[in-house]
């Protein structure tokens, strides 16, 4: 925790030695970004109602077993909406990016006790260059809702990958992945790591770092709040993606969890589901069924994991 004499949250502010790591390994790791009582609401509504109000959608891993994930672009006054919105959080992606950025879109990546569906291994640029993005200034922060073990799925990654450069994704049984053959050569000269985290605790990660999770083999769920940003000058230019335009972000400050200066956790967000395929090699299982951006604009959206 970062507190004050007087019981305060300041701003955590990135040393150089932090940003230094990131542009070598492609990630940070942050012990204790939030305080556990910042975290706790979430933890707990995401117990209490795993499918978010029926805003879970199920997508095809290649052995077209479901991972779970609700995404979304707008941000709300629910908490949800604000953790992105967060000074420490907005203030630690523009020190990596070097400059200011944007929220790109945020999603809840859950996987349910003895779930059997996994992330298969990809960059998120992979994607999000064919979105119509030039420059891979972009990246994520993880941020552990639950405690992430090798058992429940937890991430992992071939450090220092991100200066691989975007290599081609296709097709992989009903899922999308990274060239098999390139990540092959990658395993043989990179370390693969897995994160392990307790709740609260956060990585920002680049979006050419390969990253991958498995099946949830315990009888916890995992839980991931990944909240990702691009640079303001690097906003899409293909048509039909006006949901990743540049919008300023609304900071809030550090103490607004605390301070409970949010509404509810998640009930009035506005997540996007979808029917049908999603793309890039992505099957739709189970679309989400609670309102959504792409029903109601008519914009297309893309999920990674």
């Amino acid at each position: 925790m970062f507190l004050d004499r007087m019981g305060g949250l300041n701003m955590r502010i990135l040393s150089q030695g932090e940003i230094t790591q990131y542009h070598t390994d492609g990630y940070v790791f942050l012990p204790g970004f939030f305080a556990s009582e910042e975290i706790e609401p979430l933890r707990r509504a995401c117990l209490d109602d795993p499918s978010l109000g029926g805003a879970l959608m199920a997508l095809a891993d290649s052995a077209g077993n479901a991972q779970e994930v609700v995404p979304y672009t707008e941000l709300s006054n629910d908490l949800v909406g604000v953790i992105p919105r967060l000074e420490r959080v907005v203030a630690g992606a523009e020190a990596l990016l070097d400059g200011a950025c944007y929220h790109w879109h945020s999603k809840l990546s859950m996987k349910r006790p003895a779930s059997k569906g996994t992330w298969d291994w990809h960059q998120d640029y992979g994607y999000w260059y064919h979105q119509g993005v030039l420059r891979p200034d972009m990246l994520t922060l993880a941020i552990a809702v639950d405690e992430n073990t090798a058992k429940n799925g937890s991430m992992s990654v071939l450090k220092g990958s991100h200066r691989l450069g975007r290599i081609e994704h296709g097709r992989k049984g009903e899922a999308s992945s990274v060239n098999q053959m390139y990540f092959d050569q990658a395993c043989k000269k990179l370390e693969k790591e897995t994160w392990l985290l307790a709740p609260g605790d956060a990585v920002y990660f680049h979006c050419n770092l390969l990253h991958a999770s498995g099946p949830n083999l315990s009888t916890q769920p995992r839980t991931i709040l990944h909240c990702s940003y691009n640079a303001a000058d690097n906003a899409p230019f293909l048509p039909g993606q006006e949901a990743h335009d540049y919008r300023p972000i609304a900071i809030m400050p550090d103490s607004a969890l605390r301070d409970g200066a949010w509404d509810t956790v998640f009930d009035n967000q506005i997540f996007i589901s979808h029917d049908g395929d999603l793309g890039y090699g992505y099957k739709v299982l189970r679309a989400g069924t609670r309102a959504d951006v792409h029903r109601l604009t008519g914009r297309f959206y893309a999920v990674t994991g």
